[in-house]
């Protein structure tokens, strides 16, 4: 039997963790059109899956850990075979209607493609006309990405998208995945085939999210202290530019090691900016002056999103930076005046409370008090 393998985008299973959608044309579409198909998706509110390791505790209320039965129908006149890995789940994602997005929709549920199948076999799935198919799952699940998780309270309008793979019977109980359809001397498998999938589109339902209680608010605590020489000689290499030399021993190149502290009694996680994030901000003072922020201006950049690190009960979360590689441009020549200088660290938290294996965000506290770290004293090399 052959199978059908498509050429994997990098960039898409990164963000979205599911098979890309290659251009039309770029390789034959051997399915029928969509509306040779119907997808419907229903709300299975006595749903046996098993809640999984992120919907525990007062996740398992939440519109994220409920489950969806979605059915595909084969409406066409053709008989079709489908085709996908047996280890990994059907190309299945979900999206919420989202005005402010550039289709009308967000994703908020994908299927993970992060473990290799070995061995690697293929499911032949035969679908006659008038023959369905059902797949159920939770939003969350150990084999789907919470991409942007659906936890607020609230109504939401969702659908869901099936990419198909697969092929189309040219006679009547003939196997269509056997006989070759395109020449592959070029590739490294020359019994696989490429081709372009089908996207099958759902009809929208409405559901909701209920209130969680007030899970009241974080406790963090935040250390800074100067880097070892193998942290910095990393953190040098890692950021490049100016600072990338170890000679440099300006201020805004002394290089930082940082611990995020969970106190809490519950997984939480820490977002950070990637272009516009204050959560660490340098203040300083000179010996017998008043505590003053750095001052700074914004950095130019075409993406700013969020990325955020799981911080389970009792741990931490560490890493290394200098002045020079916060996301925010800092000026930190008032550090390199002759004199002694101190130097403290602000960390205002962008946390969130989180599921039980800290995977998604829960709920985020109505405030969080600013922490901060102890006094260094720094003496520039003059």
């Amino acid at each position: 039997m052959r199978n059908f393998r498509t050429v994997t985008l990098i960039g898409a299973l990164l963000i979205f963790g599911t098979l890309p959608v290659v251009a039309a044309g770029q390789f034959p579409q051997l399915l029928p059109d969509p509306d040779a198909f119907v997808l419907t998706i229903r709300e299975n509110p006595g749903s046996k899956l098993p809640l999984g390791p992120s919907c525990g505790g007062d996740a398992a209320v939440t519109l994220a850990c409920r489950s969806f039965i979605v059915t595909l129908k084969n409406v066409g006149g053709r008989t079709v075979h489908l085709s996908r890995p047996n280890c990994r789940e059907p190309n299945v994602g979900f999206s919420k209607k989202q005005a402010n997005s550039s289709t009308g929709w967000w994703p908020i549920s994908q299927p993970s493609y992060s473990t290799l199948c070995d061995p690697l076999t293929f499911q032949d799935l035969r679908l006659r006309p008038g023959d369905e198919t059902q797949y159920e799952t939770r939003l969350v699940s150990p084999n789907r990405l919470p991409v942007t998780a659906p936890t607020d309270a609230g109504e939401y309008t969702i659908r869901a998208t099936w990419s198909l793979y697969g092929c189309t019977e040219e006679s009547e109980g003939t196997d269509c995945l056997a006989p070759p359809r395109i020449p592959t001397s070029n590739s490294a498998a020359p019994d696989v085939d490429l081709q372009s999938p089908i996207q099958v589109v759902s009809n929208q339902i409405e559901v909701s999210s209920p209130s969680l209680p007030d899970l009241g608010p974080l406790r963090i605590g935040f250390e800074v202290s100067l880097a070892t020489e193998t942290e910095a000689a990393a953190e040098r290499k890692r950021a490049g530019g100016s600072c990338a030399s170890p000679s440099d021993t300006s201020a805004a190149c002394t290089v930082f090691h940082y611990a995020i502290h969970n106190l809490s009694s519950r997984p939480i996680r820490n977002g950070r900016w990637t272009c516009s994030d204050f959560s660490i901000i340098p203040e300083h003072r000179a010996k017998g002056g008043a505590w003053a922020p750095l001052s700074s201006r914004l950095m130019e950049c075409s993406r700013n999103f969020v990325v955020e690190t799981p911080i389970m009960p009792g741990q931490k979360a560490e890493g290394d930076f200098s002045i020079a590689s916060l996301a925010p441009l800092y000026d930190a020549a008032p550090l390199d005046a002759p004199g002694t200088h101190e130097l403290r660290f602000r960390f205002q938290s962008e946390a969130c409370w989180a599921a039980p294996d800290g995977s998604f965000c829960l709920q985020r506290p109505k405030s969080q008090t600013p922490v901060l770290s102890r006094v260094i004293t720094l003496k520039p090399n003059h």
